[in-house]
């Protein structure tokens, strides 16, 4: 009986086994699972925190570092620059479209890679160069700038991740170095540096009309081929040139010589974009003397009856002034100008005195920087104590320094009816001329006695080479000494100038033509003075650019042009300028 129910008790113990054993297969399988599911969804966290910051890297810091970095770097370079024309319309300054290379160093996937493939496509910019831009820390930086079209595609065809093409535009300057001092250059973001694209550059950034000069790009190439061919004929350090419209005050050409190609802002020497014409000052010289003799006439110290003693020098301290190759006689005021005597000078500058000279040159606008729109301007140098000693050497040109553009625009005044004109590089319709001055700085009566004097200069005195192609040209020369260690003698260095107009019976046009320490050749009979040089160079601009200006040549029966105390000679010489 015992064993019949211990059977059942056995097969009820097996079976709570068995389904121990079921419930315990079954935990274990319900442990991994959650496990399992635990490990999955850390991995999925995982990913999501992954995924999360590549796009909070890749996507919007990135791109905020890149729109940032952008703004800073490239400012203004989705819209172009105006253009620059010269008065008739032909473009001196535009903007081709190109790209630039730049790169975003937080995806750059292998940095040195990288580096190394783009250093094979630009070399100009180096391995290790690119490798320290490749690991910056920035969202944006540029590579390269302005790459030409086949560079951009083998870049492109390079398929490096994290480094593009950006759309850009290329500042250029068709006529290369010719109008280079006036249009100054771009640096490589087209923000204006130099010239008028500096003066003018949030004009040219937000104004897209084009920007109209006063240049006139043919008369340009005739000032610059005849100062190229007198710096090298001459041996000359260098030359500036300047036409001027004396009815408009519009500057017409103006070089400066040497020059620079803008189309290369960083590859120019710094002597080369020094703008002689508006930065450079010098002591003029003779030229100078126009002024002298309009103040002693416009102060009544002088007439044309007057007459000077030129025989012997004067002494100012411990030197003594002389004329070169002088008359050693009495000079009348004609002879006296068209001669160009500095003993003469220095008597009719002692005869007005010092205040009336200190006045005038204050009515001339010595003392004052003359400006036209470039940002390259010069300060005059003139005494701070105005003695006896300085109104005598002023009185030939020594002892205040000007910019050229200050030189001409003061001579233009005296020879313009006492109406100076306001230089400008702008384009002025013919309408638009400059009404006269109500507070002219000579009168006309004046005006008309320092033309004629200078017509006759320019027909038989020093300044004979200066007219060439009968086109009525009046001019006068300098010859002016460079002082080194304040002293002017011992190294024979010189400012040679010529300054002048034309036509004479009907002024339109000045000029200034000044060369930087020309040589005596045999062609000068060993004289290397202004009328030897400046003044052909000059001549020979007049007859080129005269017919182009619309200047008619004279008549063969031209009336002579005479003055009191004048006689009619020939002269074999360049004379003292």
């Amino acid at each position: 009986m015992k064993q019949l129910m211990k059977r059942p008790l056995i097969r009820l113990a097996k079976h709570l086994s068995k389904w121990q054993d079921v419930i315990h297969q079954h935990s274990v399988l319900e442990t991994a699972r959650q496990r399992l599911a635990l490990a999955m969804g850390l991995v999925v966290i995982g990913f999501v925190v992954i995924g999360g910051r590549l796009v909070d890297v890749m996507v919007i810091r990135s791109g905020a570092n890149q729109q940032t970095d952008l703004e800073t770097a490239s400012d203004g370079l989705s819209i172009p620059r105006a253009d620059i024309l010269d008065r008739n319309g032909e473009v001196l300054a535009t903007h081709l479209v190109t790209a630039s290379v730049y790169a975003n160093p937080k995806v750059i996937l292998n940095p040195r890679e990288a580096a190394l493939k783009l250093s094979k496509l630009l070399p100009h910019v180096g391995y290790t160069v690119l490798l320290q831009r490749l690991t910056s820390q920035k969202g944006f930086i540029w590579l390269a700038r302005h790459v030409p079209p086949k560079l951009q595609q083998e870049i492109n065809h390079l398929g490096v991740p994290g480094v593009y093409l950006k759309k850009d535009y290329k500042r250029v300057y068709p006529y290369g170095q010719l109008v280079s001092h006036v249009l100054g250059y771009c640096g490589i973001d087209n923000n204006g540096l130099s010239g008028v694209e500096k003066f003018f550059d949030v004009k040219l950034q937000n104004d897209k009309s084009a920007l109209k000069l006063s240049v006139d790009v043919r008369i340009q190439h005739i000032v610059h081929d005849e100062l190229t061919k007198a710096i090298s004929e001459f041996r000359a350090v260098g030359g500036n040139a300047m036409v001027m419209d004396l009815k408009t005050g519009e500057v017409v050409a103006m070089v400066s010589l040497p020059d620079f190609d803008p189309n290369l802002p960083n590859q120019n020497d710094q002597k080369a974009t020094f703008n002689r014409n508006t930065l450079g000052v010098y002591e003029p010289g003779s030229i100078f003397k126009v002024l002298n003799v309009a103040i002693a006439l416009e102060s009544g110290t002088a007439s044309l009856r007057s007459v000077y003693d030129a025989t012997s020098g004067v002494k100012i301290g411990r030197f003594t002034v002389t004329d070169f190759r002088g008359k050693n006689r009495e000079l009348s005021l004609a002879e006296a100008f068209i001669y160009s005597s500095n003993i003469a000078a220095i008597k009719m500058a002692q005869q007005f005195g010092t205040q009336t000279q200190k006045m005038y040159m204050d009515k001339f606008g010595i003392f004052k920087p003359t400006t036209v729109e470039v940002p390259e301007i010069g300060q005059p140098l003139v005494p701070v104590a105005w003695s006896s000693a300085t109104t005598m050497t002023v009185s030939y040109g020594y002892g205040v320094s000007v910019t050229p553009l200050q030189a001409l625009t003061t001579i233009a005044g005296v020879i313009n009816n006492g109406h100076r004109p306001k230089p400008t590089l702008i384009y002025k319709d013919k309408l638009s001329e400059i009404p006269p001055s109500s507070d002219p700085i000579v009168s006309e009566k004046t005006s008309q006695t320092i033309r004629t004097f200078m017509r006759i200069n320019a027909k038989e005195g020093p300044g004979k080479r200066a007219d060439q192609g009968k086109f009525k040209v009046f001019a006068k020369t300098g010859t002016a000494y460079q002082a080194k260690h304040g002293n002017y003698g011992a190294v024979k260095t010189r400012t040679n100038s010529c300054v002048g107009g034309f036509p004479y019976d009907n002024p339109r046009y000045v000029f200034l033509v000044v060369l930087d320490d020309p040589q005596p050749t045999k062609t000068t009979y060993g004289f290397a003075a202004a009328g030897w040089n400046a003044a052909p160079t000059a001549g020979k601009m007049v007859a080129r650019m005269a017919p182009i200006l619309g200047v008619q040549p004279a008549e063969e029966d031209e009336e002579e042009t005479t003055a009191p105390g004048w006689t009619s000679v020939k002269h074999t010489n360049g004379g003292n300028d």
